[in-house]
């Protein structure tokens, strides 16, 4: 698609989410508003094993290591990809509002033929996790109800990195952890908390939640529920920074592990915001490519990209595992009470 035709493909997707979706729903602050300094997230020392799965017909599913009140929400359901010549694994996370899986089927057919099986994964309050409360897939996930899409982030990270370790385990394959949009998102963040990942691949990623939902024209009525509270800018990055992370030395993913793919003519995120991102984290691979936020799942040179990117990773830890058994993080697990 031209610059012309994927402009209008995110605006017409954009306004149809906005008006039969999150226009007709209103959520608001509950609870403790803003974090405690310990923040979101503790990593734990020693070995964690694999939580235990449970075969469905589509691939399998595993318990969350966070659980909510929503029984729809406590299980993680994975949809699996085979490829007849494995050569390595992909751990897929999908983005933000999605009620079909049809976006990712010319992507992840790509995928199999480059020899990777795909597990893609299933984001809180998403697809069969979605609450009988809820209106839409995804409505619980991302709100002016801070306290729950905060705490929903920290589920999502912490299911990846489960997922990850399962698949390592499992499959006995080089793994690469990939995202799209909000999905990209979660798995930059657990890139920061990380280091032990075979890499992670991050397509059109949330460069930051307060940001988006304070400028992203997809969450105009979700910043209006949050003004209409009150709520402040100021407030708003507060209570999201334990998740606005640069990575450290310490503890983060190296950058050359990590791939960064955005479409220059996304409407759901600009180009700018893109670029700071690159530039607070000093990515080093980068793939900047001529589509909008949602067909760059389309673009042919999408999966040759990530294929040159696992061989270059490959090339450099050919038993495609990092860390041993003691290194290993043990799952993010600590959520705002």
């Amino acid at each position: 698609m031209d610059e012309a035709s994927s402009k209008f493909l995110d605006q017409f997707v954009q306004d149809k989410i906005l008006t039969e979706k999150l226009r007709q729903v209103h959520h608001f602050p509950q609870g403790e508003f803003l974090p405690p300094p310990t923040g979101f997230f503790e990593i734990l020392q020693g070995q964690v094993d694999p939580p235990e799965v449970s075969a469905t017909p589509q691939g399998f599913r595993f318990p969350s290591p966070i659980l909510t009140p929503w029984p729809e929400n406590q299980f993680c359901e994975v949809i699996v990809h085979r490829s007849e010549h494995p050569v390595g694994c992909i751990v897929l996370q999908h983005g933000l509002f999605e009620d079909s899986r049809t976006i990712f089927e010319f992507f992840i057919r790509e995928l199999l033929k480059r020899g990777f099986h795909v597990f893609l994964s299933t984001l809180p309050f998403h697809h069969h996790r979605q609450p009988l409360s809820s209106q839409f897939s995804g409505e619980f996930f991302w709100s002016a109800d801070i306290h729950r899409s905060r705490s929903a982030i920290a589920q999502a990270v912490s299911e990846l990195q489960a997922l990850e370790r399962i698949v390592r385990h499992r499959e006995h394959l080089p793994t690469l952890v990939c995202g799209f949009s909000m999905g990209g998102f979660v798995a930059l963040l657990l890139a920061s908390l990380c280091k032990d990942l075979f890499g992670v691949v991050a397509i059109n990623p949330a460069p930051n939640l307060s940001g988006i939902l304070w400028d992203s024209p997809l969450c105009a009525s979700i910043k209006e529920d949050v003004l209409a509270s009150g709520i402040s800018f100021e407030q708003l990055q507060t209570a999201f920074a334990p998740f606005e992370r640069i990575p450290s030395p310490h503890d983060s993913l190296d950058q050359e592990r990590i791939q960064m793919i955005y479409g220059i003519y996304d409407q759901f995120t600009t180009t700018q915001q893109y670029e700071s991102l690159i530039h607070r984290w000093s990515f080093t691979q980068i793939h900047r490519y001529p589509a909008g936020h949602l067909n760059t799942l389309r673009m042919q040179q999408l999966a040759p990209d990530i294929e040159l990117f696992f061989q270059t990773m490959l090339a450099s830890n050919p038993s495609g595992i990092f860390g041993t058994g003691s290194e290993r993080p043990s799952p993010v697990s600590e959520v705002v009470r």
